[in-house]
């Protein structure tokens, strides 16, 4: 009699047998499980690659958009305060050639008048430079001119000191007030203007 004829060993070898199917069934299945999760995880961290990768991708787009926008801001500063300066020499060699021209004296006493408006005293002195002199009729002129416009009546006098910049300035009596009608001092006065018309300007330009 073969072993295998022997019941008992026949018995032993056929749970055997079924040992090893259920253990290599369970291990395919294991096996299944493993790659299917091991699938599922790289997949997942697939996606999450991606995604992570297009967030990198716009925040570097974001940086060059912002980037670019700075860099056309300051372009655009750079052209308006080059602008801005170009026209304010041109105002001041204009306003320059003009001093040196005989009606100029009906300049200087639009702005003493102006001054005399600002201050608004009775009475007040008005200081001018070298180069744009102060007559007496052009007080009186000046005078009339305040009367013209506002119906008060003012009483100016010559101020025996001197002033370094081109224009005038008044004062109070007492000096305690004054009223600054300068060259400089007038065109600081429309900086603001003058660059809101630059900016104007540049940005019509632009949009062409």
């Amino acid at each position: 009699m073969t072993s295998e004829e022997n019941p008992l060993i026949h018995g032993i070898l056929e749970d055997a047998r079924k040992k090893a199917e259920e253990i290599v069934s369970k291990a395919e299945k294991d096996a299944a499980a493993v790659i299917s999760e091991g699938e599922k995880r790289a997949e997942k961290e697939k996606s999450s690659a991606e995604k992570s990768y297009a967030l990198r991708l716009e925040q570097i787009r974001l940086r060059e958009e912002s980037a670019k926008r700075n860099i056309d801001r300051l372009s655009e500063l750079k052209n308006l305060d080059s602008s801005y300066k170009e026209i304010m020499a041109e105002v001041r060699s204009r306003i320059e050639r003009r001093i040196g021209e005989p009606d100029f004296s009906n300049v200087l006493v639009d702005w003493i008048a102006e001054a005399a408006i600002g201050l608004d005293r009775k009475e007040a002195k008005v200081a001018f430079s070298i180069k744009t002199p102060v007559t007496e009729d052009m007080l009186r002129s000046a005078e009339k001119k305040v009367y013209d416009l506002t119906g008060a009546e003012v009483h100016l006098t010559i101020d025996p000191v001197r002033i370094s910049g081109e224009g005038v300035m008044l004062s109070s009596i007492d000096g305690k007030v004054s009223y600054n009608n300068q060259l400089e001092v007038r065109i600081r006065r429309y900086q603001r203007d003058i660059k809101r018309i630059v900016q104007e300007e540049n940005a019509r330009e632009n949009s062409r």
